[in-house]
């Protein structure tokens, strides 16, 4: 079976709604039942380089390299105390982890595209009320003393982050005073292996609290016998 000819169109809109990471999750599941391996690493080579997130995760996916079922353990540790939470940036997979355990916190999505064009309303739909959207003219509005920033971070070489372009929108020095703190929820765990198209750098001392899964067990290759399919991200850490 060959790649169907829109096939980058339906995945840049399939990542405005979902995110980068998910998008590419539900890809690899669905050109796997497809095509097996060999579709798999024909959509790497066809999409990586425009799609450097789903490159990154077809790469680690096709190495073996095992994934523990999400856990926002680490992210709610480092929301301890916090009664407010704003999200920067959209990850399906990730949200659906982390809000409905967001016990007594009021939690907001920021309605800005970072480049694609989502439809927020219906993004916030699949949360029935547990997040609201937050235009960036109201951030000032949920500022506080136990109010917190977060976003997702796709990689991180120890000194320098990447993220949304949204990101640099609401962490200017005016902002970072007016949280508590400012996490960063690094979803890929080491930095990808192709240019960062989609994102924008910044440095990882921007973050308060930066989070992300611990080293991979390796597991036996999907190359082998074309068995397994994308997983999810492992359990969080507070990283030092």
């Amino acid at each position: 079976m060959a790649l169907p000819p829109a096939i980058g169109q339906a995945f840049r809109m399939a990542a405005a709604e979902l995110g980068m990471r998910s998008a590419a999750r539900l890809f690899l599941r669905e050109l796997m039942d497809a095509g097996g391996v060999s579709l798999v690493h024909e959509a790497r080579d066809h999409l990586g380089r425009e799609f450097p997130v789903l490159d990154f995760v077809a790469e680690r996916w096709l190495a073996g390299e095992a994934d523990a079922p999400l856990d926002p353990a680490g992210v709610i540790e480092a929301l301890r105390g916090v009664t407010r939470l704003l999200v920067v940036g959209l990850e399906a997979d990730c949200l659906d982890a982390l809000v409905p355990r967001l016990s007594g916190v009021e939690a907001g999505l920021v309605t800005d595209a970072g480049g694609l064009d989502p439809d927020f309303h219906r993004v916030l739909a699949n949360y029935d009320g547990l997040m609201v959207p937050v235009a960036l003219s109201d951030l000032q509005r949920w500022a506080g003393r136990r109010s917190a920033l977060l976003t997702f971070v796709y990689g991180t070489d120890g000194h320098s982050a990447h993220v949304s372009p949204s990101w640099l929108r609401v962490s200017g020095p005016d902002v970072r005073t007016q949280f508590r703190s400012l996490i960063g929820w690094d979803i890929l765990g080491r930095p990808m292996t192709v240019y960062p198209r989609w994102m924008v750098e910044t440095s990882r001392n921007d973050f308060s609290r930066l989070v992300g899964p611990p080293p991979r067990e390796p597991a036996p290759a999907a190359a082998a016998g074309g068995a397994g399919g994308p997983r999810e991200c492992a359990p969080l850490r507070e990283a030092t």
